[in-house]
């Protein structure tokens, strides 16, 4: 039986975090991947809104069919520009995480902008309408995720978007936990993008942990200690940053457990979904941040996207796949077909593990798929 409900536009992660840390979930998203519906005590699908959003009624309806109100509830990716309904699940349910007050607060660009100055944290500026004369930036969609909303623009577009000043350099994540009052980091990780000729910062995965000079490991920190004391954040979360020549500047907060699940939850980093829950119940970890070393190794995770028209007729993918489509799935150029892993002594070994996995199997997915159609 179930004893902790996860709910995302993709749940696996959590799901499978739910299963290290010894609980049965109970898992509701848009996908019901092969490998999710192995995880999950109970599965249950939720119904797709303009495509790939959550619809607030199925949700709210299947909750109270399947979960029980005391069970935790634990949120992914898809409620960042959901505040309102956040709140409404957390008046019924008991939720394990931020609350709609947070994503107000850190997810409206210009209210965090106005936060970050306030607490004297680097960040780039952002704009309503239009970006200064000479001024490169980005127009991104307020409260999305994954980076195919990105695009450069001098000028706001379309309804719900903002410009952010582009800043050079390297983009690296930092997770950590928040109680509330204080944070504690757990580790960094580098970023890369999966560019096509419509989404040029679409997400491409992540690995992890990487070493960064401790004058920005400590300032991090520190900043991080900030955010969470003016905010109230709780939990496992994330903060996307750019080094630059000049230092490090805050990009954007994931105020959510998030896709370096699949790179950090494992040993010698105790279960990450317990350290959440202990977290939004005000206790931190004593723990140090990891650091690369021999003895934990480095662990990519890289999202494999359909290049052309392909359905799936492999009996099986190979076990460092994750997020597995269903055998007969049609996928489309650009849609995401699964999550490929790479382990190596550091990040860039493990990153390019991963790359050669994921061409293999693209093209083996494209051998069986055009096997079937002769």
């Amino acid at each position: 039986m179930p004893d902790i409900v996860v709910a995302a536009l993709s749940a696996r992660a959590l799901a499978a975090a739910a299963r290290r840390a010894g609980l049965e979930p109970l898992v509701i998203d848009l996908f019901g991947d092969e490998d999710t519906r192995t995880l999950a005590a109970e599965m249950v699908p939720l119904r797709r809104r303009d495509g790939l959003a959550i619809d607030a009624a199925d949700l709210i309806e299947k909750l109270e069919i399947h979960a029980l109100a005391s069970w935790p509830l634990v949120l992914g990716s898809g409620f960042e520009a959901m505040p309102d309904l956040v709140d409404r699940l957390a008046a019924r349910w008991r939720l394990a995480g931020n609350g709609g007050a947070v994503l107000r607060q850190v997810k409206d660009p210009f209210a965090f902008s106005r936060l970050l100055a306030s607490l004297d944290i680097a960040h780039p500026r952002v704009f309503a309408d239009q970006a200064p004369a000479g001024m490169e930036a980005l127009e991104k969609a307020i409260g999305a995720s994954g980076g195919g909303h990105i695009h450069p623009a001098q000028r706001v577009q379309a309804n719900g978007h903002y410009l952010q000043e582009r800043i050079e350099g390297r983009t690296i994540s930092a997770l950590f936990l928040a109680n509330g009052a204080e944070a504690r980091l757990l580790a960094f990780s580098g970023q890369w993008c999966a560019p096509d000729a419509a989404s040029p910062y679409r997400y491409g995965g992540a690995a992890g942990p990487i070493a960064v000079p401790l004058s920005v490991e400590h300032g991090v920190a520190k900043a991080l200690d900030r955010l969470a004391g003016a905010t109230g954040l709780l939990g496992l979360a994330s903060a996307d940053l750019i080094l630059s020549r000049d230092g490090w500047s805050l990009i954007e907060l994931n105020p959510r457990p998030g896709a370096t699940l699949d790179i950090f939850d494992r040993p010698p980093l105790p279960p990450l979904l317990h350290l959440h829950l202990d977290a939004c119940e005000g206790r931190l970890p004593d723990l140090a941040p990891l650091r690369p070393g021999p003895e934990f190794g480095a662990r990519a995770a890289g999202i494999l996207y359909a290049t052309a028209e392909c359905e799936m007729r492999l009996d099986s993918l190979p076990p460092h796949t994750a997020d597995r489509p269903a055998f007969g799935t049609r996928l489309h150029p650009g849609e995401p077909v699964c999550t490929v892993f790479g382990e190596g002594h550091d990040a860039e070994e493990a990153r390019g593990v991963m790359l050669l996995r994921t061409d293999a199997l693209w093209k083996a997915m494209q051998r069986a798929s055009l096997g079937a159609t002769k």
